[in-house]
C-alpha cells in the first residue's frame, strides 16, 4: 500500500469548498436496503423509506436525474429504511413495521456490531443527499485510466459507504442556490480531474484497488473548479468568504 506525503496547504484544495463525508454504513444492508417490491411486500409505510443509490457498478450514468418526488430516475431503485422511533411508538402505531424490525430480531440483525451500538437498533447515520459523489474505490478501465467516478446528483437519494459525499460549504451552497447550472460545470470540472491528480491523495492496493478516504479527497488539488467559478464571475476565498465578482 503507498500513500503520498501530505499536500502544502498554500494551494485551494476540495476541503475550501465542500465538507466531505463517508457514506453511511447500514449496519445490514441485506435488511435495511429495500428494493420497492420488497418494501411493498412487507407493507412498510413510505415515510419510513428513503432513496439511496445502489452500488457504482449499477449506475449506468454519472448524473442522476430525479422524478417529482426526488427519487432517482434509474433502474436500480432501492430504498433505506429510516426509523427513529422507539420501540413502544413503532409497536403502537405502525404494526407492519413492527412485523419486519420482528423479522429483523428472529435473524440476528439487531446483534451486528453496528446495531448492536444504536439506539434504537434500527436507528441510521444522518446522511442527507449529497448534490456531489465520489466513489470510495475504482480501478481505472478501458475508456479511462481514472479510478474514481464522480455523480451529480439531481435526487433526493443518500448513499452507502461505498460512496464519498461532498457538500457544498456555506459559500458555495449560496452560489448553486442562486445558479443551478453551475453545478453542472463543477461536475465537468469533477470529471476532467486526472488520474495523477486524484490518486497522488488516495491508496493503492495490490491489483491496482485505489480507495480514498474523505480527508483524502479534501487535499485534492481544486484548480479547475476555482476556475470555473472565476469564469462566472464568483469568487470564494480559502476563508470561506464570498465575494462579489
Amino acid at each position: 500500500m503507498a500513500n503520498s506525503g501530505a499536500r502544502t496547504r498554500t494551494e485551494e484544495t476540495l476541503s475550501d469548498l465542500f465538507t466531505i463525508k463517508r457514506g453511511l454504513a447500514t449496519g445490514c444492508n441485506k435488511f435495511f436496503v429495500l428494493t420497492p417490491e420488497r418494501a411493498a411486500e412487507w407493507n412498510l409505510p413510505e415515510e419510513f423509506l428513503v432513496p439511496i443509490l445502489p452500488s457504482p457498478r449499477y449506475l449506468e450514468a454519472e448524473e442522476i436525474l430525479a422524478d417529482q418526488r426526488g427519487n432517482p430516475r434509474i433502474k436500480s431503485r432501492l430504498f433505506l429504511l429510516v426509523c427513529d422511533l422507539p420501540e413502544a411508538e413503532v409497536q403502537d402505531k405502525h404494526p407492519a413495521l413492527w412485523r419486519y424490525l420482528n423479522y429483523g430480531v428472529e435473524t440476528g440483525v439487531h446483534r451486528r456490531y453496528l446495531c448492536r451500538h444504536r439506539d434504537p437498533w434500527y436507528s441510521q447515520e444522518k446522511r442527507p443527499p449529497a448534490p456531489f459523489l465520489c466513489t470510495y474505490m475504482g480501478r481505472g478501465n478501458r475508456r479511462t485510466d481514472v479510478p474514481f467516478r464522480f455523480i451529480l446528483n439531481h435526487s433526493k437519494a443518500t448513499a452507502a459507504n461505498v460512496y464519498l459525499m461532498l457538500y457544498p460549504k456555506p459559500p458555495l451552497a449560496s452560489v448553486l442556490r442562486d445558479d443551478p447550472d453551475v453545478a453542472k460545470a463543477l461536475w465537468r470540472a469533477f470529471s476532467s480531474m486526472t488520474s495523477e491528480a486524484l490518486t497522488g491523495e488516495g491508496r493503492v492496493y495490490g491489483g491496482g484497488l485505489h480507495k480514498m478516504e474523505p480527508n483524502e479527497l479534501g487535499n485534492v488539488r481544486a484548480d479547475l473548479l476555482f476556475k470555473v467559478l472565476s469564469d462566472r464571475g464568483v469568487r470564494i476565498g480559502r476563508q470561506l468568504e464570498l465575494f462579489g465578482g
